[in-house]
């Protein structure tokens, strides 16, 4: 069964008929097409007219028809040179053979002009002698292993006579002048393709500057609790990865004149705690002597006062040597005999080393600074005016310079201060995203593309289809079977695979996927003199 053209071709009647204007004689081009020469321009014979080349472009389902041939004379002999591309790979169909089939607009029975086998892979001809004069609905078809296509190519005129045929040939509109050549064979042989514009509906999205910056309490400095010199068996480096309350080291306090060391607090509570055991028992003593009315009243008193005394120095001795054990949140260390004990208040990695095996460090001085990575920030400069939207994400990615893809990511929570940044006059939105596979870095920066849940229809092209010069996105449209254009296009919005297109294509145009930059290649190596291919 013959597979029906795409509706959208069907509709538009994707199918061109452009002049060529390579000027060669209806007798050479015979000779050219029987010898298998080549196709690019060859120069008349001594006092033989010139006729233009007519070309024909349609695509189908399954194959593209590129086909070249002399206007169209009743009772002449005509070969059509025939190319077919597999449209599922873009390969060279190498099997079958086309023919042509016209009939009379008026009525009648078609007429029918064979092909041949392949003259080689994707290249075919379709020989024949014209009927009468006349307007002709003319179809190719395709019969091939395990393929059978139809391209209907419209309405076309068979002339009574040369002159009238080359008149109307010649009164076609020139093709474009800025047009790209890019012969079959080097769409056979390198990596080509091309895809139909279509409309879709695409997320409407938000596209703003971006950073990504640790989470709130992610980004912590250890510092030294005391004055004091830092060792360890082994010293953390930048990147290591460290668990919350992970020792990151000894820091061994100095010996001062002032005693606030260890051993002269804990000496200091000993010594505290003799001179309450004494104040204690000279007081027992007195009390039982005055029990005895041996001493007066007042010495009572004396040893008394003189007990309270020594038991509130030994709770003061005691606090302070308490104190110094405690852990000390500033830098999440810990008492160990005569050394503090370095933990990591955070888990997460080793950003910064300012530790040294040895090093002695006054109280307060930085010593590691850890961030964690699992989790972070992705701070979004949003416009006031879209301010509303950014509350109500239903998507959200970030693209990064080098990147050829976006990154995908999931917000788990928004919020913002309502307050505009005075430098930029926007509005920082926090978006705390998952970060455990690592891909997003502190302080890398990109632009966040945030999804706000509505949709627009608009011409979609895949982003493969879409290239940058000079940060303007432009992409190749093929005109004809071998002719392309360079377009510039606006883009509307970006949906994960797909771009959509405010201006520059239309639907229903094909653009170029794969293969642009040989034909970048081609635009740039144009008005050299091509090799043509033989038919």
């Amino acid at each position: 069964m013959t597979p029906m053209m795409t509706p959208v071709i069907t509709l538009r009647h994707v199918t061109t008929v452009t002049q060529t204007r390579t000027m060669l004689a209806t007798t050479l081009l015979a000779a050219v097409l029987l010898a298998g020469c080549n196709r690019a321009t060859a120069p008349a014979a001594q006092g033989e007219s010139e006729v233009p080349t007519l070309d024909v472009t349609s695509w189908t389902d399954m194959t593209e028809l590129f086909m070249e041939h002399p206007p169209l004379v009743a009772g002449q002999v005509v070969r059509f040179a025939v190319h077919l591309t597999r449209m599922a790979d873009f390969s060279a169909l190498n099997a079958g053979r086309p023919a042509i089939e016209m009939t009379p607009v008026s009525g009648g029975s078609a007429v029918t002009l064979p092909g041949s086998d392949p003259l080689r892979p994707g290249a075919f001809r379709v020989e024949g002698t014209l009927p009468a004069a006349g307007q002709y609905r003319w179809v190719l078809l395709v019969s091939a292993p395990g393929l059978a296509d139809r391209h209907d190519l419209g309405v076309t005129t068979v002339f009574g006579d040369e002159a009238s045929a080359v008149a109307d040939a010649e009164s076609r509109p020139e093709g474009d002048a800025a047009a790209i050549a890019y012969l079959k064979e080097q769409q056979w042989t390198n990596p080509f393709a091309t895809i139909q514009v279509r409309e879709a509906d695409v997320r409407i999205a938000i596209r703003v500057p971006a950073a990504i910056e640790p989470v709130t309490g992610g980004d912590t400095i250890v510092g030294a609790p005391a004055d004091g010199r830092y060792a360890s068996t082994t010293l953390p480096s930048v990147g290591d990865r460290v668990s919350a309350g992970q020792v990151l080291g000894r820091l061994e306090p100095r010996l001062s004149e002032g005693g606030d060391d260890r051993a002269t607090l804990a000496a200091a509570v000993t010594e505290a705690q003799a001179v309450l055991d004494a104040a204690t028992a000279d007081l027992a003593r007195a009390e039982r002597l005055l029990a005895e009315r041996a001493v007066p009243g007042r010495r009572v008193e004396d040893a008394r006062r003189a007990s309270s005394i020594a038991d509130a120095r030994l709770n003061a001795a005691r606090a302070r040597l308490a104190q110094r054990d405690q852990v000390l949140g500033s830098g999440g260390s810990g008492a160990s005999g005569n050394a503090f004990v370095l933990r990591a208040p955070i888990a997460g990695r080793v950003a910064e080393v300012f530790a040294s095996l040895g090093a002695s460090y006054d109280e307060g001085a930085p010593l590691f600074r850890i961030v964690r990575t699992d989790e972070v920030e992705l701070q979004a400069q949003m416009p006031p005016g879209d301010a509303p939207l950014s509350r109500a994400i239903s998507g959200l990615e970030l693209e990064i310079p080098g990147r050829p893809d976006p990154i995908v990511l999931k917000p788990e929570h928004v919020h913002d201060a309502g307050i505009l940044d005075p430098r930029t006059r926007a509005l920082p939105v926090q978006i705390e995203v998952d970060n455990r596979d690592g891909q997003l870095l502190i302080g890398q920066t990109g632009t966040a593309v945030i999804y706000t849940g509505g949709t627009q229809r608009v011409p979609v092209v895949p982003r493969e289809a879409v290239l940058m010069e000079s940060g303007r996105p432009y992409v190749f449209v093929q005109i004809g079977g071998e002719s392309f254009g360079r377009r510039s296009v606006e883009i509307t919005a970006r949906d994960g695979d797909l771009v959509g297109i405010r201006a520059g294509v239309m639907p229903g145009d094909r653009v170029v996927t794969r293969g642009a930059y040989d034909i970048q290649l081609a635009s740039a190596a144009k008005g050299l003199p091509a090799e043509g291919h033989v038919h």
